[in-house]
């Protein structure tokens, strides 16, 4: 044993010198290396910015319904009393930019037509929504003309809508686009069945209404209601216009109003079941034209995760702001974000995340 010993373990005084050197250089290379390692995974990130960007986002379009709305009118309040309301800022700059165009509201529902007030907002100020009716009868406009279209002198005459021709509904009043709505909506399979169907037709002022009603005579062929089906009606659901959507008995304009801006915030639709996310569907109408929509997949649209913005993730329905914050802090610790399945790796987020969000965001 001794030999073996002296054999393999005698070194000279020039050797154990060299070894110790190595030794030394060892032991400093593994000790930078934990000193290196560990002040990279403790390195914090500043989020401030990004946060108080998306707070003044969350700012800009939420609503405070815990506010006790008073009685106003539209046409007149400003931009103060219209926040005192509850509604979102985003919702009073579109009803503000809606009074730029000239427009007026004529009645409660015509603020539907604000593209950015919601229809939660809406039915909460509803109620308190005074609109002088004396205010508008002098040098009254039917509808909302553009700024350059000429009013002209009408007669009133005994019409069938389910017949009537376009140039028929511009002698009564109506404005072209009026005109070209109605016809659109009887090509789709859409029919009035009574005087008071014309209330339905988007945006017209009572006081018309009224005058119109006593001047509708209904063909009795219109006025037994048909048992509309949807089980031959195929709609592109990722790409469909509201006229498309409304093809589908039980969809109206609201309903594919809420539709499209559901789609557009999601990026598309992977699932009809989908359809239940939309505001206020409800299973009777789901159950109704679920079998009548095609999904087509390319069309949706993909986040790229690597050039996001804080705004833009956040933005959609299925990312909140823990999932945000938790894909841009890895996103600045690894430099780029190479697959999806590394956000689940790293554990920026976990599989049920990732699973839910997959198909609407992309590395590339």
């Amino acid at each position: 044993m001794k030999g073996f010993i002296k054999e393999y373990f005698n070194f000279s005084k020039r050797e154990r010198n060299g070894i110790i050197v190595l030794l030394i250089i060892l032991v400093i290379i593994v000790s930078v290396r934990i000193i290196v390692n560990n002040t990279k995974h403790n390195k914090r990130v500043d989020f401030t910015e990004f946060e108080k960007d998306i707070d003044r986002f969350i700012a800009y379009q939420t609503p405070d319904f815990s506010k006790t709305p008073l009685s106003f009118d539209p046409n007149t309040a400003d931009a103060n009393q219209l926040l005192s309301l509850g509604l979102s800022p985003r919702s009073v700059n579109g009803i503000m930019q809606y009074r730029e165009k000239e427009w007026k509201f004529y009645k409660p529902e015509d603020m539907l037509r604000v593209k950015d007030l919601s229809e939660e907002e809406f039915e909460h100020i509803k109620e308190f929504i005074n609109i002088p009716k004396k205010s508008y009868s002098k040098n009254y406009k039917y509808q909302y003309p553009d700024k350059n279209e000429t009013v002209k002198e009408h007669e009133l005459f005994y019409f069938d809508p389910n017949t009537a021709s376009k140039e028929e509904f511009l002698s009564l009043g109506f404005l072209d686009w009026q005109s070209n709505n109605i016809i659109k909506f009887r090509n789709s399979g859409g029919y009035f069945s009574e005087a008071n169907d014309i209330e339905k037709i988007y945006g017209l002022d009572p006081e018309f209404v009224d005058k119109l009603k006593p001047y509708v005579k209904i063909d009795t062929v219109f006025k037994e209601k048909p048992n509309i089906s949807n089980e031959n009606i195929s709609v592109n659901l990722n790409i469909a216009t509201g006229i498309e959507l409304q093809k589908l008995s039980g969809i109206g304009p609201s309903y594919s109003k809420r539709i499209i801006e559901y789609r557009d915030k999601l990026g598309g639709f992977i699932d009809v079941e989908q359809l239940m996310e939309v505001y206020g569907f409800t299973d009777e109408l789901y159950e109704s034209v679920k079998n009548s929509f095609i999904i087509d997949t390319s069309y949706i649209k993909k986040i790229n995760i690597n050039t996001a913005k804080y705004v833009d993730l956040i933005s959609h329905p299925y990312i909140n702001q823990e999932i945000t914050k938790s894909i841009l802090n890895y996103r600045k610790f690894a430099g780029e974000i190479k697959t999806l399945e590394e956000l689940v790796a790293q554990k920026a987020i976990n599989q049920v995340v990732l699973d839910k969000i997959y198909p609407y965001i992309k590395t590339k």
